[in-house]
């Protein structure tokens, strides 16, 4: 591999800055719109994120002319704007102080990424460049990069709470009816990939399904029980008709083995994982415990219901706890009288479960609807590999699982994880994987800044924060950068005078003829709105000796 071409990164230090700032001392400075994505792209420089990845993400390069790391905050960017589409690229660059200014604080020594451009360019890269960089990259390599070196990078910033509840789900994204998808496969979904259970159907009712072609991606979530917080800790994208038993299972085992023991102590899972080998497994192997739904014909949820009808002398269950229903929920009318009641019991040691060679605690949940011809009674019941003191407890964490399908929901609508733009595998598989790694990322962010409430928010609401971004000045000195306030930053330069003012200027200049821009291209030049217009105007007026005039 050919030696690679030298680049910094600057990190934010407000104090130094400021320091060099007074003596007029400055190496780059931009008056600009400091925005969500800003803000956002500040902190994953902080982390360290970008140069984890430039470290260890599958390059498919010989020689690096481009920082990795600027390629995937290329990629990011385009998730966090919704999309796909490579040839929108210039216009998403610009769009952020951070990546168009000083190259998301990235730049190489003596400017530029290669020596080969002789025009300017809109962009600092080419979007033919970037399409073509992750249609190289491997698609098996690429997810194992996720599941492997993002787990590890999630685990050591400590993103995973103490409590380890995982969810593990498949999911089908539908694709367009083009057999150049080689690696999809014809399912019998609707169009928001949802799968049609045939076996509830009659046979002419089979006959007019439709079958849809569609990847099938299966993701394992972490999330705290506040439900405020979400990371995607894993996934696998394959064919429709691949088994989602077999890609979970192997998800799971592939995250224990690679970022350790210890981090799942709770696994909730669906009725497609009823499997009794995978769940003795983990609890023996691993140590997960497994929350799963039971389906009405299983001896454990039979044997279970039996227990709670012996007589109480007889019905102990593990540690000798007494069998009984107790009240989990209830619903009145007006007048205070319940018409809808929620109860739940839970009998352990359950051990009737064909091949599953640990004993199971097992909870019903007993509903009874009153109404006009009576009363209305359902029974349904959840196996757990760990005994809990509280019967309720059990349902109470299974009712986190709503929250996978929320997130599913919006990936799908709001991130748009579907939304390919190629039939090539490749790119598929890179624009799944960096929006799960966008998404993620925020939610850490938005965690560390002590902003859970903004975590369920939607893509598109996040992206407003970016319109109403705060005017701000961007100062680069010795590799290190911060943000002022513009307001501030008269504050701090209007006293200068002399050699520290001169020194100063010429900046300033610099920064009045480029220009405000604001993310969106008018004409090919970046429109200024009349408020930024009047700042720009009062700053000549300060650092230039303009007449301050009307805009």
């Amino acid at each position: 591999m050919n030696k690679e071409t030298p680049w910094v990164v600057y990190k934010e230090n407000k104090p130094y800055v400021l320091s060099q700032l007074k003596d007029g001392w400055v190496d780059y400075m931009d008056l600009t719109r400091w925005s969500f994505v800003d803000r956002y792209f500040a902190f994953l420089i902080a982390s360290g994120l970008l140069d984890y990845v430039h470290q260890t993400y599958p390059d498919p390069r010989e020689r690096r002319n481009i920082p990795v790391g600027f390629l995937i905050a290329a990629q990011l960017q385009m998730r966090l704007h919704g999309e796909a589409a490579y040839y929108k690229l210039p216009f998403i660059l610009r769009s952020g102080s951070i990546l168009t200014r000083v190259k998301y604080n990235l730049g190489l020594k003596g400017g530029g990424f290669n020596y080969r451009n002789r025009k300017e360019r809109e962009a600092p890269i080419d979007q033919d460049t970037l399409r073509k960089y992750f249609k190289r990259s491997d698609a098996e390599k690429v997810e194992a990069w996720y599941n492997t070196e993002i787990a590890k990078w999630y685990k050591a910033h400590k993103c995973f709470d103490k409590k380890g509840v995982f969810i593990l789900d498949p999911t089908y994204l539908v694709l367009p009816d083009n057999p150049n998808y080689k690696k999809a496969a014809w399912m019998p979904v609707d169009e928001n990939g949802h799968i049609i259970d045939l076996k509830r159907l009659s046979e002419e009712e089979k006959k007019r399904v439709k079958r849809r072609l569609c990847y099938q991606q299966v993701l394992l979530l972490h999330l705290s029980e506040e439900r405020n917080y979400f990371i995607f800790a894993g996934s696998h994208l394959g064919a429709g008709n691949e088994s989602g038993l077999t890609e979970g299972e192997k998800l799971v085992d592939d995250f224990v083995e690679r970022v350790g023991k210890g981090v799942i102590k709770v696994l909730i899972v669906d009725r497609e994982y009823i499997d009794g080998p995978m769940i003795t497994r983990f609890k023996r192997k691993h140590g997960i415990d497994v929350i799963v739904p039971l389906k009405k014909n299983m001896e454990a949820l039979i044997d279970a219901l039996s227990c709670t009808k012996l007589p109480a002398r007889q019905s102990l269950g593990a540690g000798g706890d007494e069998i009984k229903w107790e009240v989990y929920k209830e619903e009145r009318d007006a007048d205070g009288k319940v018409v809808e009641k929620e109860e739940v019991v839970g009998v352990g040691d359950i051990t009737s479960w064909e091949n599953c060679e640990v004993p199971l605690y097992i909870v019903l949940v007993r509903k009874t609807t009153k109404t006009k011809d009576g009363e209305k009674v359902h029974i349904w019941a959840l196996a757990s590999t760990r005994h809990y003191k509280n019967p309720a407890k059990v349902p109470d964490i299974y009712k986190l699982r709503i929250e996978i399908e929320e997130r599913i929901d919006q990936i799908k609508n709001c991130w748009l994880v579907g939304k390919f733009t190629s039939p090539d595998f490749n790119l598929d598989m890179a624009h799944v994987i960096f929006t799960l790694l966008t998404y993620s990322t925020i939610q850490i962010y938005l965690r560390k800044k002590k902003m859970q409430e903004l975590t369920n928010r939607t893509i598109t609401t996040l992206r407003m924060k970016e319109e109403v971004g705060k005017d701000a000045v961007i100062v680069c000195r010795k590799e290190k950068f911060a943000t002022f306030n513009l307001y501030d930053f008269i504050d701090i330069t209007l006293p200068l005078k002399g050699k520290p003012k001169q020194r100063l200027h010429r900046h300033v200049k610099e920064v009045l003829r480029s220009g405000v821009r604001n993310g969106e291209p008018e004409s090919e030049e970046w429109r200024i709105s009349r408020i930024l217009r009047e700042k720009v105007l009062y700053l000549k007026q300060l650092f230039l000796g303009y007449r301050l005039r009307a805009p």
